[in-house]
């Protein structure tokens, strides 16, 4: 998979659906690649894409509504503390934020002007993104000023991108993951697996079993994480990193593209309409199925609130609840005038 081919893909454009923003929308109606979700409880969670689109349910998915952060561009990422404060990143390093649950969204200068794929906040003041060509932001004042930061030239990459020419400073990066305020791990292209140990202003390099891209990564803790990409590579760690072990996947030739876990369940996606469950904690991997009519869509993010209902999305505005091992596609209708949400 080359590197022209995963940039396309990610940032891939689709039709336009209506809608003015703050109104009630039917999940029907949405047409666009959807990239991020965010569940910051079991009835309340967030879903942004391509166009700037940005739809909230506050039942559990029931209901959905429109917000507008007032730009076109694709939102690829995104971060969430509760039901009021998030954070959403994306093409040409745009970063938006709200406290209000989203009734407004105030645009950040992040001086970034990379394509941002991963963004989180472990704590209102300390937020990190990561996009393509190296390109990392770090703020400790809730977003107000930013550092830019670079993939460490001391990162040693595999003969597979010495060949291609591509630099340490250049490589794409895709998943993020925060096991606690303090330590970060970041993973990309190549196989690259980086961490920290200062909330994201410093990097070292941990050895990767594979060359392939990393696409999702995540840590439960500072011990035990997971990260996944092309080539059905599942990896998992429970020394925080120091050693990455593969894992066998249930199914071959398929991308995967985001990992979660919350207690015993969790959920891999990725293309071909690839969902994978998980009920003993990550330690074994199963294959879920799907309609055969989303055999070419793809799966592109999982959110988890921390009750283990949540939500996935994917191409053409698909969009799965996720109930601990249940697994619901959800088609979405309007909120009639009689109707409110919870």
């Amino acid at each position: 998979m080359t590197r022209s081919f995963v940039l396309a893909a990610v940032l891939a454009l689709a039709a336009s659906a209506g809608g003015a923003p703050g109104t009630p929308i039917a999940l029907s109606d949405v047409r666009q690649n959807l990239f991020a979700t965010c569940s910051p409880s079991e009835r309340e969670g967030w879903i942004v894409g391509e166009l700037g689109r940005i739809i909230r349910t506050t039942d559990g998915g029931q209901s959905w509504v429109r917000q507008d952060a007032g730009t076109k561009r694709p939102f690829l990422a995104m971060s969430c503390l509760d039901a009021k404060t998030a954070w959403i990143a994306g093409k040409e390093g745009i970063v938006y934020a709200t406290k209000d649950g989203g009734d407004t969204w105030t645009q950040l200068q992040t001086g970034a002007t990379r394509h941002l794929f991963a963004i989180e906040f472990p704590t209102l003041e300390r937020g990190h993104a990561v996009g393509d060509f190296g390109a990392m932001v770090h703020t400790e004042d809730g977003g107000k000023t930013w550092t830019a930061t670079r993939v460490p030239e001391s990162v040693a990459l595999p003969e597979s991108a010495l060949d291609t020419g591509v630099e340490p400073g250049d490589v794409n990066l895709y998943g993020m993951s925060f096991g606690d305020p303090d330590h970060v791990w970041v993973v990309g292209e190549f196989g690259i697996i980086m961490t920290s140990a200062d909330g994201g202003r410093t990097w070292q390099q941990q050895h990767s079993p594979v060359e392939s891209t990393l696409f999702g990564v995540r840590f439960l803790d500072v011990n035990r994480g997971f990260a996944v990409g092309v080539d059905s590579t599942i990896l998992a760690t429970t020394d925080g990193g120091s050693t990455w072990r593969t894992l066998p996947p249930p199914i071959t030739q398929r991308s995967y593209y985001d990992i979660m876990v919350r207690g015993p369940n969790g959920w891999i996606v990725g293309d071909s309409g690839t969902m994978l469950k998980t009920t003993d904690g990550g330690a074994t991997w199963a294959i879920e199925p799907v309609s055969i009519k989303l055999a070419a869509n793809w799966i592109r993010t999982v959110s988890l609130s921390p009750s283990g209902a949540g939500l996935a999305v994917g191409s053409e505005g698909l969009v799965f609840r996720l109930d601990g091992a249940k697994l619901q596609r959800l088609e979405g209708r309007r909120r009639g005038a009689t109707e409110t949400a919870s």
